[in-house]
């Protein structure tokens, strides 16, 4: 069995949706005053590689507290969208795996974007699905979409239409994934569980793909 990680570090300064509150990470107990440590973090729920769940954008949506645990966790499907800078995943290029996508639970896309973690590019630019994608997806049963990039809207975008369409129809978001590369196309698990915060509209996650189970 291996397993692959796809998050990035929680630490103070690090990228944040813009206008979101700056991530800290603060050492409050050490070793050397208290004889152990620990650590407080200051973050959003939507901080780093983040899980979005319906109540991030629908009031009836379901959240972090009482969602089953199985939802965050399948059969992953990668989608190579690196060649697309600056254009939208349209429904004709998804449809291309539409085979693919019927055998699995998550499709994440590999745009690529995460090379640019940590610089102002990361914010403009990205490869994301525009909404005859996000509808050609919310039409099969998957528990959720995943990107390498800041969001699955536009960086523009106005009212955040493919969150709308994908949160409504179930799934699971995840953003900020990182090292997709990694992974072969199809034949793994992955996993994306959250912290169990009441009534979450979302949380920092773990993300990771399990290959050999």
């Amino acid at each position: 069995m291996q397993v692959i990680d796809l998050s990035h570090v929680i630490e103070t300064g690090m990228p944040v949706f813009p206008g979101s509150p700056e991530a800290r990470v603060e050492r409050i107990a050490a070793f050397e005053k208290e004889g152990y440590n620990e650590t407080r973090l200051m973050v959003t729920t939507h901080t780093g590689t983040h899980i979005d769940c319906g109540l991030h954008f629908i009031p009836e949506g379901f959240d972090t507290e009482r969602a089953a645990v199985e939802r965050f966790f399948g059969w992953g499907l990668v989608i190579d969208c690196s060649q697309l800078e600056g254009r939208p995943i349209s429904r004709n290029y998804l449809s291309g795996y539409e085979d693919k996508i019927r055998k699995a639970d998550f499709v994440l896309l590999h745009t690529a974007w995460d090379q640019h973690w940590g610089k102002d590019t990361y914010f403009k630019g990205y490869p994301y699905p525009d909404q005859e994608g996000a509808a050609f997806l919310a039409a099969f049963p998957l528990r959720g979409v995943g990107i390498d990039a800041m969001s699955l809207d536009a960086d523009d975008s106005a009212g955040y239409p493919v969150h709308h369409i994908l949160l409504s129809a179930g799934m699971v978001l995840i953003e900020n994934l990182t090292g997709l590369e990694k992974l072969p196309e199809s034949g793994f698990y992955f996993s994306c569980l959250p912290l169990k915060i009441q009534s979450g509209d979302g949380s920092p996650v773990r993300a990771v793909a399990i290959l050999g189970l």
